[in-house]
């Protein structure tokens, strides 16, 4: 039985900036949980309890927050510069049969179909494919019958799409594949060590279905967010206090928020401690400790600790610690953090 996993959660995340100025991207919220725990608690959940997390930037952020977990074997080997995502693994020194997943990924994929599926087979990689209706946003794959995998492109043309199966970043691998992998080097598992072992034949697939997304650029972050909300449906903290508001939908309101005079329609994200009055909120998120005032919210992602009065902001992203002044419009934008607007 396979029970050890690692966790590629050493990127930057620059497709989420600004948010991820201030946090490192396994610790940005996703409705109000860290993005880490759902990804811990989804290997937990199928015995994958000893867990390599590989991190860099900012990775003091998240070693604390997971400390408390001590249900787990946790592991953060240091990278002494970014190795990409084979050479983290690499650096990672695993023994064992490991089952790697990204640092972004929200799914309900059954991997223990994947786990069963490798063992059976006997090579030294197993992919867990799945079918997208566009193909050329991935890594895509052709495979024969028994699930062998003999072409593997990352990211191609639509012209250049010979499959619909796409790689979900999701692998099963014997510490054997790693022998490919330069020690010390930039080296990634698309890029550069999957071409080596298809031309072994060494590299099989896994068909799966399930919800999965990339949870690293804002449309997948918003995705996971609804998909999560829909599950949960209207959840609020029984210390939050909601005064003379109307508030629709899939709603998540965390600890301590207060709402008061105010339209909430979801799909919606409230973090705790965060006071809004007089605002209309539609399809948006909010981080912790926010502050919002007679001010019209739409399609946005609003950072901790920031205060936006009598404004409009519209499909934007705001960073941690800023201040939207009266009368501002903010449309399809990106707001550092401690920006005065």
């Amino acid at each position: 039985m396979i029970t050890e996993a690692v966790i590629l959660a050493g990127g930057y995340g620059t497709r989420l900036r600004p948010l991820t100025f201030t946090t490192p991207k396994a610790m940005i919220p996703l409705v109000n949980k860290p993005i880490i725990e759902y990804i811990v608690d989804y290997l937990a959940g199928y015995g994958l309890k000893d867990i390599v997390i590989t991190t860099n930037y900012l990775r003091e952020q998240t070693i604390n927050y997971l400390s408390k977990r001590t249900d787990l074997k946790l592991s953060y080997p240091e990278e002494p510069s970014p190795l990409g995502t084979a050479g983290s693994v690499k650096n990672a020194k695993i023994t064992d049969t490991t089952l790697i997943i990204q640092g972004d990924n929200i799914t309900d994929m059954d991997i223990r179909k994947v786990m069963e599926f490798h063992e059976a087979h006997g090579k030294l990689v197993t992919i867990a494919l799945l079918p997208v209706p566009n193909p050329s946003l991935y890594g895509i794959a052709e495979i024969e019958a028994d699930g062998r995998i003999t072409n593997f492109k990352e990211k191609p043309s639509p012209s250049e799409c010979f499959s619909n199966l796409a790689n979900t970043g999701l692998y099963v691998i014997e510490p054997e594949a790693m022998e490919y992998v330069p020690e010390g080097s930039l080296f990634d598992f698309s890029k550069d060590l999957f071409p080596i072992l298809v031309a072994k034949k060494e590299v099989y697939s896994c068909v799966v279905n399930g919800f999965w997304t990339d949870v690293g650029n804002p449309e997948g972050y918003m995705e996971a967010s609804r998909w999560i909300l829909e599950k949960k449906g209207f959840e609020c903290a029984d210390t939050a206090e909601i005064e003379d508001s109307e508030i629709q939908g899939n709603i998540a309101i965390d600890e301590y928020a207060v709402v008061k005079k105010s339209l909430i329609r979801g799909p919606a994200v409230i973090g705790n401690h965060t006071e809004i009055m007089k605002t209309k909120m539609y399809d948006s998120v909010v981080f912790s400790e926010v502050n919002l005032s007679e001010t019209t919210l739409n399609k946005s992602v609003v950072g901790e600790n920031t205060v936006i009065k009598k404004a409009e902001v519209t499909d934007s992203i705001i960073g941690a610690c800023c201040e939207i002044k009266e009368g501002a419009s903010v449309k399809g934008s990106r707001i550092l953090p401690f920006t005065k607007f």
